[in-house]
């Protein structure tokens, strides 16, 4: 498949799926999330889509588990509702072949954070010791 074509793909991919979620899936597991990114294979056999939760951001910065259980019921919800998701995204794509969907959790702005979180403690100045030194 040519390059322009599977960029075009993988927008409308990642828009359709989007509005599919938000108002056609009645799984209770998945809650209101964003896809972050849709990553084709070469032959447009397999895509991968990467989801944040919203309001994911505020929990993984306090280290919450119950934001990492959140994910995992979230992408269960997902990847069991991943046959309904192709049946509904057949009629809107231009392919003869919907791609298998596989749902995988974005880690990209958590680690962002994270390394920011680093940077500002490594760049803290450090307490100097004023203690008088005979001398």
């Amino acid at each position: 498949m040519q390059e322009n074509r599977r960029a075009r793909l993988t927008q409308v991919i990642q828009e359709e799926l989007s509005s599919i979620i938000s108002r056609e899936l009645k799984d209770p597991r998945v809650g209101p999330l964003t896809i972050t990114a849709v990553e084709l294979t070469p032959d447009a056999g397999l895509a991968n889509i990467f989801i944040s939760l919203l309001g994911g951001l505020i929990a993984e910065r306090s280290e919450d588990p119950k934001s990492e259980i959140a994910m995992k019921s979230a992408l269960e919800g997902l990847n069991s509702a991943s046959g309904f998701l192709r049946r509904q995204l057949g009629p809107r794509l231009t392919v003869r072949h919907v791609p298998t969907l596989v749902f995988k959790a974005d880690k990209g702005l958590s680690n962002a954070v994270r390394v920011y979180e680093l940077l500002k403690k490594v760049n803290e100045p450090k307490p100097t010791d004023n203690s008088e030194d005979p001398t």
